[in-house]
């Protein structure tokens, strides 16, 4: 293994920066993994070792209190040097930005075997205590870098610990908004190969341990959360532009047991009560909107919901009802469910399948079944009552919006059974549109405005009047139903003050 960033190179280039642009106002930190030797000689084996992943994520750690003592170091050399009008020693008036890009993984020589191409252990920070407190940074960004080598962009990405944002945030007492576009949750992917499949499989126990984890954190540090943090970006999972590579009539595993309750939707919820713009993207239940909800500085609200609830059921079925595995995941067991760490069997089988499936083009391909287009009441409702209950708790409230986005790209099987049909999407080889509720509040004692885009279906009378009754007493909630508006790919609003 290499050696990754020191205190005293990111110092260098801080200082570097600062006097070439007269003060800073962003600054990008690249953080590499240590390179992997893998020597024909001494090849790596075909799964990381504990002490292999040991040593990463201690480099990983250690770069992380690299770049905050040196931003401790350079915090206090602007107090004394490069002061002008508009920036204050070597940092710019209104703070500074901190982007941490988080590198791929990477070897001297790749190993034929693509079990090391993909991981589920999630990198960590150690020592949180000794990470020194900054009191310039005003926005931290987190990334992960893309891989472009290949049509799977999470090839060779490092997941990183859930709690990492909650811990960094804890450090920054200026710190204003987080910004978070991938925190590595994902979907298993639908390819075609048996191979591929079974290479990408997201790890059912770290998910659902990571999760939890995520909870435990909020739960020991949102009281350490800045008072000027009004803005959070969290998207949990990243969709693809076409929305194509899920399977969705596959069992799913529960992510929830064995709590009542999904405690990552529930650590959500009391993140949200800091906050005056929330952006959150992520696997979701009703325990994000759970009674009551006290969110005093909430303006603007934008909440993307999976159509897969993390109990593993759907929120949505097809459109005559098809709904696979209607009663739930399964639950995760130590013995199936987490990935080996030494040789075995099934390792081996796939490493010989998948070099003779080398010769096939387009390895990669995908064999979707996205057929779930009609909310199913029983689990949509009890979301959107909760939503509507929700904003109540909300008094400073601007605009708000709960949705879906959902894909009619069927299977083979699936699509023979409707290629009679002359109602859209179902006529069409894909679509994909939104599906939700957006609620503004009227100013000044007028109408408020709440938009449905929920195509032909309709709520039960009581959903309906739970958002009818946000406009108070005397007051009235004008209702739109906007039609759905299908395309071929994935088309992101402006998210206005999001961006």
């Amino acid at each position: 293994m290499a050696t990754a960033g020191t205190k005293e190179a990111i110092l260098s280039s801080l200082l570097e920066d600062a006097r070439h642009w007269r003060g800073l106002r962003d600054y990008v930190y690249d953080l590499n993994m240590p390179l992997l030797f893998n020597s024909k000689e001494s090849p790596l084996p075909c799964r990381e070792t504990s002490a292999e992943f040991e040593a990463i994520n201690s480099s990983f750690s250690s770069q992380i209190h690299a770049l905050f003592e040196a931003l401790h170091d350079f915090e206090n050399l602007s107090k004394t040097e490069g002061k002008t009008e508009d920036v204050d020693g070597y940092i710019r008036k209104d703070g500074l930005f901190c982007i941490i890009n988080i590198n791929n993984q990477s070897f001297d020589r790749y190993p034929e075997c693509l079990h090391r191409n993909f991981h589920s252990r999630r990198l960590s920070l150690r020592d949180l205590a000794t990470l020194p407190q900054l009191w310039r940074v005003c926005e931290l960004r987190l990334y992960s870098a893309p891989y472009y080598a290949t049509n799977i962009h999470f090839q060779n990405t490092r997941p990183v610990s859930l709690r990492l944002p909650l811990e960094l945030v804890s450090r920054l007492p200026a710190l204003r908004s987080l910004i978070c576009p991938w925190l590595w949750e994902r979907m298993p992917v639908a390819y075609h190969l048996r191979t591929l499949r079974h290479f990408t499989r997201p790890w059912e126990g770290p998910w659902r341990d990571e999760r939890h984890e995520f909870g435990r954190a909020v739960r020991e540090l949102h009281e350490h959360m800045p008072a000027s943090l009004t803005t959070a970006r969290l998207w949990f999972w990243k969709p693809s532009a076409f929305y194509a590579d899920e399977d969705q009539g596959i069992e799913m595993p529960d992510l929830i047991r064995p709590d009542d309750a999904d405690p990552l939707s529930l650590g959500l919820r009391t993140v949200a009560s800091h906050l005056e713009q929330f952006d959150v993207r992520a696997f979701l239940t009703p325990d994000l909107f759970r009674a009551p909800v006290t969110w005093p500085r909430m303006k603007r609200l934008r909440v993307e919901f999976h159509p897969w609830c993390p109990d593993g059921t759907w929120y949505f079925v097809g459109p005559r009802g098809e709904n696979p595995h209607p009663g739930g995941g399964f639950e995760i067991t130590r013995e199936q469910h987490y990935p080996p760490v030494s040789p075995n069997e099934e390792d081996d089988k796939m490493d010989e399948e998948y070099f003779d499936d080398e010769e096939i083009e387009d390895e990669d391909e995908r064999r979707a079944d996205m057929f779930r287009t009609e909310p199913l009441p029983r689990k949509i409702e009890p979301l959107l009552l909760a939503f509507a209950d929700a904003l109540k708790g909300m008094p400073a409230l601007e605009e708000a919006e709960l949705f879906a986005y959902l894909a009619w790209k069927p299977s083979k099987e699936r699509r023979r059974a409707y290629e009679d049909s002359d109602e859209a999407p179902y006529n069409q080889d894909c679509a994909i549109y939104r599906w939700g509720v957006s609620y503004v509040p009227g100013k000044d004692g007028g109408k408020g405005s709440l938009t449905w885009q929920v195509g032909s279906w309709r709520p039960h009378e009581d959903v309906i009047q739970s958002f009818k009754a946000l406009g108070g007493k005397g007051s009235e909630v004008e209702i739109t139903w906007k039609p759905f508006e299908f395309r071929d790919k994935r088309e992101d609003a402006n998210r206005g003050a999001f961006d």
